[in-house]
């Protein structure tokens, strides 16, 4: 045998080695693709990298999906737009009063019905209020924002809406962090503060690739993987002890890097309110307590793992920060913890049929949606409503 002919033989093999590797790889995620579709109920990716608002959901979807923390498939359907909400024209009808609720998460509700939602019940509770307006409650809730990409959202959406009123909602479990790149990283629109003070705007994260979106769409086992894989993280930090750094809203006192968190939270917020008012609406914020606040068996377990019998936490921190940053910004303020505390109260976090919260820590249950929407209506009507000016209301017929 030649050379050459013993090159191309080896070639041949190779070829063929390679080959069977590839088969190989491809019946290995078909198999797995097979038993994460036979033996998990997890759904489609919901979620999509937005490369000008950071994150929507998926435009158009409407389907029923099996929730975790709510332990059962709940109904979800996402407007065009890519939100938790009927499709509405951006210009107001004449007559209609619009209030737009921006927030995370705990605003788009996913693990609940959406007649059960706080936006949903809220709208129900002013048309009850007042049947001869027209009130319209807009649902701009995204899992994984921030305060900074709610901002960018009120900017390129939100304002389009021409909503009298918009309600922030921040949740004191992740958006203090999810602020800040010093405190954590993910794709979204994050801001920071340059040495005058100024806020400065980052880079939007890039659109996904056709890949992505398409493995995202059609393989459960590309979504299941993606999600044990953060559940491994989270869990490897935990076991390491010490704060995770969402939770490092009530540590005490204040190194550069919280400090930062806190100047670059207040920035925002009263560039919030300016350019809401610029626009002619209603400004006002809605602090949704995390379940530490709540309840003192969860509250106990974070200062357990301190190591110093905490005294480096402050369970009232939060609220007093807050309330700061209110008052100096002249910012309406609801803040929701003190509510959770006393429907919550004597019971612990496993009482989960008297949290506020699901699975007594997670998301908002039905009734803490509940107790928020009530909250919430009687803020707006006694306190921001009768501020809202006449000649915004309606529209222009």
């Amino acid at each position: 045998m030649s050379a050459r002919e013993a090159r191309r033989g080896r070639l041949r093999g190779l070829a063929g080695n390679l080959g069977l590797v590839v088969v190989s790889v491809i019946v290995v995620l078909l198999v797995a693709e097979a038993g994460t579709r036979l033996f998990s109920r997890i759904g489609p990716a919901l979620l999509v990298t937005d490369p000008v608002v950071g994150k929507r959901f998926v435009p158009g979807f409407e389907g029923r999906v099996f929730v975790d923390e709510a332990g059962r498939e709940v109904a979800l359907r996402f407007n065009a737009e890519g939100f938790r909400d009927p499709d509405r024209p951006r210009r107001k009808p004449a007559g209609t009063h619009r209030v737009a609720v921006i927030g995370d998460s705990m605003v788009a509700a996913v693990a609940t019905e959406e007649t059960h939602t706080l936006v949903r019940r809220l709208e129900a509770s002013l048309r009850g209020w007042q049947p001869e307006r027209d009130f319209e409650v807009l649902n701009f809730g995204v899992s994984s924002s921030s305060t900074g990409q709610e901002l960018v959202l009120y900017r390129e959406l939100v304002s389009a809406y021409e909503p009298d009123v918009v309600l922030l909602a921040l949740f004191v479990g992740n958006d203090f962090a999810d602020n800040s790149r010093r405190l954590t990283w993910a794709p979204r629109i994050y801001f920071d503060l340059d040495p005058d003070g100024t806020l400065r705007q980052g880079p939007a994260p890039g659109a996904p690739g056709a890949l992505n979106r398409w493995l995202n769409h059609y393989s459960r086992f590309y979504v299941w993987q993606k999600q044990a894989v953060r559940r491994l993280r989270s869990s490897g930090r935990a076991g390491r002890g010490g704060l995770e750094p969402v939770q490092r809203v009530f540590e005490r006192p204040d190194d550069p890097d919280l400090a930062h968190a806190w100047a670059l939270l207040g920035a925002l917020l009263g560039r919030f309110k300016a350019e809401v008012e610029a626009g002619g609406s209603r400004f006002a914020l809605v602090v949704i307590p995390c379940a530490e606040q709540v309840h003192d068996d969860l509250w106990k377990a974070l200062v357990a793992r301190t190591g110093d019998g905490g005294s480096s936490l402050d369970r009232e921190r939060p609220r007093r920060r807050l309330a700061a940053i209110a008052e100096s910004q002249g910012i309406a303020l609801l803040d929701l913890t003190a509510t959770f505390r006393r429907a919550a109260a004597g019971r612990t976090s496993l009482d989960e049929a008297a949290s506020p919260f699901l699975l007594g820590r997670f998301h908002l249950s039905d009734e803490g949606n509940r107790l928020a929407a009530e909250e919430v209506f009687l803020f707006l009507k006694g306190q921001v409503l009768p501020q809202v000016s006449p000649g915004r209301a309606g529209g222009t017929p």
